[in-house]
C-alpha cells in the first residue's frame, strides 16, 4: 500500500491508558477487539496468534466493517469519545445482542502487544474498503503526566502515525482483518515459552490444541493446580474464552465435560440465549466456549456422573448492605453424584432493585463441591455485564470478611448482570470501582448468601458427611489390624475391641481374652484415657495399646520387641 503518513491525535488520558498497559494481560486487549466484532454483528472473529512462534498475529470479522470516515474521525481525536452505551444510542444488535462496547478504544487496543498494525475494512453501507497502517512511539507515563497536568487529560496530543489507501469494494466480502508481524518483542518471548504448556504436561505433546475439549481437559488437569503453572499461552486461551459472549461448552459426548450448571433450567435459558447470538470466537482454528467444568475436584468427577436430586428449595437470607436490609429469596439446588457419598448444591439468586436511584438487576448462581476447585482459576466469583467477563475469577469474593477455612476454595460462581454497575466499570473494563453503590450493594449480596446459606449448609452436610467417612475408615484400620494380629500371634489373637472399664476391676486398663482371642482396650480407665486422647487418634492410639498388650505377653525382651515392632507395622500401614 502507499504510505502517506498522517498524524495520529489522541486525547492525552487516552494514550496514557494504550501507551502504559491499559490492560493487564494480553487477553485484555485482545478481547476488545472481539467485543468490537460481536458490536459490529458479526458471526465470527477468527484470531490466529502464530503458534508456537508467534511472530505474527491476526484477527479477521465478518462484521459490517468501519468507513473510511469513521476511521478517520478516530485518528483525529475521535477515540475515547465514543460512548456506545448513552441513552440515545441503540442498545441491540444482530440477533437482539446487547451492545458490549462502551469508550471505542478496542481499534488500538493491539498497541500494548505490537508497535505497527494494519486493518483491512469492507464497509457495505457505504460500498467502500481501504487499508490503513497505524504505529505508535512508546509514550513514558513522565510525558503524559506532564501533557495532562499543563493542559488537561482532555488534549488532543499527536502520537504516531496512520497511513490510508483505497481498495477495490467486493460486495461478497465485509468484515475487519487486523494484521500484525510487528509483535513486540516481551509479547512474543513470554508467549513461545511452552515448558509449562498444559498439552506438554498432560499428554506429552507439544502440538496446537485440536479442539477446545482437548483444551479444558488439558487445563482441568487436577495435576495443574493453578494456570499460574500453565504457559502464557494457555493462559491467553483461557482469558479470551471466559470473556467472550459466547456459549458453554456443551459437548454430551463420552467425555462427560459439560457443566452441572447446565442441568437447571435457569441456566439452560441462559445457554439458549447465547447461542441464538450466533457468534464464535475461533483461536488458531478451536472453536472457543466459557471455560468451565463443574465439578471440578482432584478425583476428576465427570460432571455426568452427577444427577439433579427433584425440584429446587426455596430458601431466604438476609441482604445487609450499611444499614439497608432486606430478605432475598434463592434457589437451592442439590446434585448427587454416582457412586460417591457426596453432594454437590448450586443456589440460583435473581436481584433486581434501584440503588442510588438508578436500577440494578442481575442473577448469579454459586455452586459448591466437596473439595476444592481445580486450577484455581475456577475458584471464586466472575462478573459478567452483557454477556461479557469483567477480569476474571476473583478467588476472595469480593474480600469476603469472615474466615471459612478451606470452604472458599469450593465455590465457584458468576453473576450475569443485564442492567446497572456501568458506571462502577474501570476504563479498561477489568474491574470495579469498589466505592461505587451498586457494587457495595452487589457485594453486600454475595457476602450476605455465603454466611448465612453456602457456607452454613456446606458444614451442614459436609459434618455428617466426614463422620460416616471417619467410621468406615474406622472399620477398615480395624479389619486390617485384625489381619496382623492374627499374623504375627499365628491366630493366638484375631481382633481387638474396646469396652468400658469392668467394676469389678477398675484398675484394668487392657486385657486378652484368650477365650474369644480378643485384646480388650477399657476406654475409661484414667490411663487409659489419657493415651487415647481426642477422637481424632483415638483408633490409632488404641491399636498401638492392642500391640503393647500382645508384644507383652511374649517372655523374652527380644521377641517382645520383635512382635511389637511387626503389629506397629500394621498400625501406621
Amino acid at each position: 500500500m502507499a504510505e502517506n503518513w498522517k498524524p495520529v491525535k489522541l486525547a492525552a488520558k487516552v494514550i496514557g491508558h494504550i501507551s502504559q498497559g491499559m490492560y493487564r494481560t494480553p487477553a485484555g486487549a485482545i478481547k476488545e477487539l472481539i467485543s468490537n466484532a460481536y458490536d459490529a454483528d458479526a458471526t465470527y472473529a477468527k484470531i490466529h496468534t502464530g503458534f508456537p512462534n508467534f511472530s505474527e498475529f491476526t484477527c479477521e470479522d465478518n462484521g459490517y466493517g468501519i468507513s473510511v470516515k469513521e476511521f478517520e474521525r478516530l485518528m483525529n481525536g475521535g477515540i475515547g469519545d465514543s460512548l456506545k452505551q448513552t441513552p440515545d444510542a441503540e442498545r441491540f444488535g444482530r440477533n437482539n445482542r446487547p451492545i458490549i462496547g462502551r469508550l471505542g478504544v478496542g481499534l488500538l487496543s493491539l498497541a500494548q502487544i505490537c508497535s505497527r498494525f494494519s486493518v483491512v475494512s469492507y464497509h457495505p453501507k457505504s460500498k467502500c474498503a481501504f487499508e490503513a497502517a497505524i504505529r505508535f512511539p512508546p509514550y513514558t507515563r513522565k510525558e503524559i503526566d506532564k501533557v495532562i497536568k499543563e493542559q488537561g487529560e482532555d488534549t488532543l496530543v499527536e502520537t504516531g502515525e496512520y497511513s490510508i489507501s483505497n481498495l477495490k469494494y467486493i460486495p461478497e466480502k465485509t468484515g475487519v482483518t487486523i494484521t500484525t508481524t510487528f509483535v513486540r518483542e516481551t509479547f512474543k518471548r513470554t508467549l513461545s515459552d511452552l515448558k509449562n504448556y498444559a498439552k506438554l504436561q498432560h499428554k506429552g505433546l507439544r502440538t496446537s490444541y485440536a479442539d477446545f475439549e482437548e483444551f479444558l481437559a488439558c487445563i482441568s488437569n487436577p495435576k495443574l493446580s493453578a494456570l499460574f503453572y500453565a504457559s502464557t499461552y494457555d493462559q491467553l486461551l483461557y482469558g479470551l474464552a471466559l470473556a467472550s459472549p459466547i456459549p458453554y461448552v456443551d459437548d454430551k459426548n463420552a467425555l462427560g465435560i459439560e457443566p452441572c450448571i447446565l442441568k437447571i433450567s435457569e441456566l439452560q435459558a441462559l445457554q439458549k440465549l447465547l447461542l441464538s447470538f450466533d457468534f464464535r470466537v475461533e483461536i488458531d482454528n478451536v472453536i472457543m466456549r466459557r471455560p468451565l467444568r463443574l465439578p471440578s475436584n482432584s478425583v476428576a468427577t465427570p460432571p455426568s456422573d452427577c444427577a439433579l436430586k427433584e425440584k429446587p428449595v426455596e430458601e431466604r437470607f438476609t441482604l445487609t448492605d450499611g444499614f439497608y436490609t432486606e430478605k432475598v429469596p434463592a434457589k437451592k439446588y442439590v446434585f448427587t453424584v454416582a457412586n460417591r457419598d457426596e453432594v454437590f448444591q448450586l443456589y440460583y439468586v435473581s436481584y433486581s432493585a434501584k440503588v442510588n436511584g438508578y436500577p440494578l438487576r442481575f442473577s448469579a448462581y454459586f455452586f459448591a463441591q466437596n473439595s476444592r476447585l481445580f486450577p484455581k482459576e475456577f475458584q471464586g466469583i466472575l462478573i459478567r455485564i452483557r454477556n461479557v467477563a469483567i477480569g476474571q475469577y476473583d478467588s476472595s469474593f469480593f474480600s469476603f470478611p469472615r474466615s471459612e477455612g478451606p470452604r472458599i476454595t469450593m465455590v465457584s460462581a458468576e453473576v450475569f448482570v443485564d442492567e446497572g454497575l456501568d458506571d462502577a466499570l474501570k476504563v479498561d473494563r477489568d474491574g470495579f470501582n469498589s466505592l461505587d453503590p451498586q457494587f457495595l450493594r452487589l457485594q453486600a449480596l454475595v457476602h450476605s448468601i455465603l454466611y448465612d446459606l453456602i457456607f452454613k449448609s456446606m458444614w451442614e452436610e459436609e459434618k455428617p458427611r466426614n463422620e460416616r467417612k471417619r467410621d468406615r475408615e474406622s472399620t477398615q484400620s480395624i479389619q486390617d489390624f485384625s489381619s496382623k494380629l492374627t499374623e504375627v500371634t499365628r491366630a493366638k489373637v484375631t481382633g481387638m475391641e474396646l469396652v468400658k472399664s469392668k467394676k469389678n476391676e477398675p484398675n484394668v486398663f487392657a486385657n486378652i481374652d484368650r477365650e474369644r482371642k480378643v485384646v480388650r482396650i477399657y476406654e475409661e480407665h484414667p490411663e487409659t484415657k489419657q493415651v487415647l486422647g481426642k477422637r481424632r487418634f483415638k483408633g490409632i492410639a488404641a491399636r498401638v495399646l492392642a500391640a503393647f498388650e500382645v508384644a507383652n505377653t511374649e517372655k523374652t525382651p527380644e521377641k517382645r520387641r520383635e512382635v511389637f515392632y511387626n503389629l506397629i507395622k500394621g498400625v501406621f500401614k
